[in-house]
């Protein structure tokens, strides 16, 4: 579970997540729940399909649901925020994760 003052950087690595995979891709928030956990970023699937409607709030990802289901897509403005040359008001890096590669 992630606790509320974990959110800016919970919505950080989802970021990271979706650049990681060239950011030109569709990822389900199922896919992205997995590859929190694969991280140690234990989200309930309700947190990461809310940091995903968030993201999309602040145009750092576009969405689309089905169902009950979100997927998402890396903006310009969220790479710019992985990449460090933009910042958003509610997004961090977290310090001690080491995603480069």
């Amino acid at each position: 579970m992630i606790l509320p003052g974990d959110l800016p950087y919970l919505r950080w690595v989802l970021l990271k997540l979706l650049a990681s995979e060239g950011g030109g891709y569709w990822a389900a928030d199922g896919s992205m729940a997995r590859g929190l956990d694969s991280l140690g970023f234990g989200a309930s699937m309700a947190q990461v399909r809310a940091a995903l409607i968030w993201l999309g709030s602040v145009d750092a990802v576009e969405t689309r649901t089905t169902g009950e289901n979100i997927s998402a897509i890396l903006t310009q403005t969220g790479l710019d925020v992985v990449e460090g040359r933009q910042m958003l008001p509610g997004i961090k890096r977290p310090l001690h994760l080491d995603m480069e590669g």
